[in-house]
């Protein structure tokens, strides 16, 4: 983390702390909490630039609690602070809980945590998206209702449609053994889909990993093996080859599908050939590759 990044972090964290012990008022509190939202920018900045995986994983906790603190702070009425939230919450559930479930060393305890914060993450971005009140109806209505209101929402919304439609996504893909769960699949992928007739690039094209694992699903969930191939084809095409999540994602979900084992492990090294700093975000790099690290080490019971 550069001096000037940690320097932001610093103040942010003494500066909101102080300044909602110093002010009780609600105006003024809000006042506060919204001025230190901005700072709220450098620090993710910062947090998702670490070159130190162990210290991201370790300063994680204190950058929730902070951004916690922060939303209750704002009512749950700054929208800004919810999608950091959301993004920021669902990034360290898949960047360092779920390695639960390929270390064998790790305790099943950690997924069941992931699972609590993917559905923190939804919640954070839902209470985004429900400013629209017909979304807010729909979310509990049929599939045809939910589809119907999604037009409503434009570029703008992309970030808050993404972070949701993922957090939710991977909290069904933690519960799989919950109808309740799986029944909100078919949700997920127009909230997904959405996103992707609106900005399918964003952030390197990161809504089509969605779209890989929902394809790479039994066919009989929706799966379809040669869509999943073509949305890989897709997220490369985006980031240049250059998003190691891509390649670890396929990995993990299409290729033991298929039982592709060649293919498997070259998709393994294509995540560790990339570059630690071949995206300016290198804590998505190097988490994919420390992931990848444990699925080759679990192999043997894949294949």
């Amino acid at each position: 983390m550069s001096n000037k990044k940690a320097a932001a972090f610093r103040r942010a964290m003494l500066f909101s702390f102080a300044a909602l012990l110093m002010f009780g008022g609600c105006s003024m509190k809000r006042m506060v909490v919204n001025s230190t939202a901005l700072i709220m920018d450098d620090v993710i900045e910062a947090f998702f630039e670490e070159e130190d995986l162990e210290f991201a994983r370790e300063s994680a906790p204190a950058n929730l609690k902070l951004l916690d603190g922060l939303i209750k702070g704002s009512g749950y009425k700054n929208d800004g602070l919810l999608i950091k939230g959301a993004k920021l919450y669902a990034m360290y559930a898949m960047g360092f809980l779920e390695d639960a479930a390929l270390d064998r060393r790790a305790d099943r305890e950690n997924l069941r945590r992931a699972s609590v914060f993917y559905d923190r993450a939804r919640d954070y971005g839902l209470e985004v998206l429900s400013r629209n009140a017909d979304f807010k109806r729909a979310v509990a209505g049929t599939l045809d209702e939910f589809k119907a209101v999604l037009p409503a929402f434009g570029k703008n919304d992309v970030e808050a449609l993404f972070w949701t439609g993922f957090a939710w996504g991977e909290y069904i893909n933690l519960n799989r053994n919950s109808i309740a769960a799986i029944a909100d699949l078919p949700k997920v992928k127009a909230l997904i889909d959405r996103v992707v007739e609106l900005d399918g690039s964003y952030f390197y094209g990161i809504p089509h990993l969605f779209r890989i694992v929902y394809y790479s699903m039994p066919p009989m969930f929706g799966g379809d093996y040669e869509k999943a191939l073509a949305e890989y084809e897709r997220i490369n095409g985006i980031s240049g080859g250059k998003f190691a999540l891509a390649h670890f994602f396929m990995a993990k979900y299409y290729a033991v599908r298929v039982q592709d084992e060649a293919l498997f492990d070259e998709l393994l090294k294509r995540t560790e050939a990339v570059a630690d700093d071949a995206i300016k975000e290198k804590l998505f790099t190097l988490a994919a590759k420390k992931k990848a690290a444990l699925l080759a080490q679990k192999k043997k019971d894949l294949f």
